[in-house]
């Protein structure tokens, strides 16, 4: 009986440990988990958006107007933020690793 939940307890530490790690992997964006509520900027193919405006960025800040289709997917991204104001945010910009 003991070392029944002893199991029990020891799965349930490990879930937690998961949960924390899947809320660490969406960086603090809205509510975490892959995205459950996306983050309204960052990168898009080999551009970035910094969450306002008409330009995405490539890799060395170089503006070019956004496309029908980034427009698409950042307003939409946009629509869905419940995280908090939507302002200018380039902290995902550093982070880019190129191959």
């Amino acid at each position: 009986m003991i070392a029944s939940l002893t199991k029990v307890a020891l799965g349930a530490a490990l879930l937690a440990g998961l949960g924390a790690c899947a809320d660490d992997y969406a960086g603090g964006y809205g509510r975490g988990y892959y995205g459950a509520v996306a983050p309204y900027y960052g990168w898009y193919g080999d551009y970035y958006y910094p969450g306002t405006g008409y330009y995405v960025y490539d890799r060395y800040r170089v503006a070019r107007r956004w496309s029908d289709r980034d427009r698409d997917y950042w307003n939409g991204r946009r629509n869905g933020w419940q995280g908090g104001p939507v302002r200018d945010n380039w902290r995902g910009f550093r982070g880019r690793r190129w191959r």
